[in-house]
């Protein structure tokens, strides 16, 4: 019966796995960056996390560095929509937003809230 169970278990565990979509492959990588008017130049890092969901390694406040995920969807062969969810960085700290890649340029306009109150960013990044 044991062995029954892990036999159909098998199954399921491969469909869990996430590969990558290879046709955001161009838009993994370190980009030279600057949140306008606030920090910069800084090495702004996207990478893999599953699908067609990224990574973005970057000081969204200009200070501290964090970590957020994001989906990318493809408009046409060249150029790529970002959108950050809603998603908590730190008890009380919030961010959301969108963004495009297009041809080795990266920019993210975004909003992030600090207990309650709001501030606009925009990052932009080439490689």
């Amino acid at each position: 019966m044991k062995r029954l169970f892990y036999l159909l278990l098998l199954p399921f565990s491969f469909a869990a796995c996430q590969d990558i979509d290879d046709e955001i492959l161009p838009i993994l990588g370190v980009y030279e960056a600057h949140v306008v008017g606030l920090a910069g130049p800084f090495s702004l890092n996207i990478s893999a996390a599953g699908n067609d969901d990224i990574l973005i390694e970057a000081p969204f406040d200009g200070e501290i560095w964090s970590v957020v995920h994001a989906d990318i969807d493809e408009t046409d062969e060249l150029k790529w929509d970002i959108d950050i969810f809603r998603q908590e960085l730190a008890p009380g700290i919030e961010i959301w937003g969108d963004g495009f890649y297009y041809q080795g340029v990266v920019q993210l306009d975004y909003s992030m809230r600090f207990f309650g109150d709001r501030y606009d960013y925009r990052i932009v990044g080439s490689d």
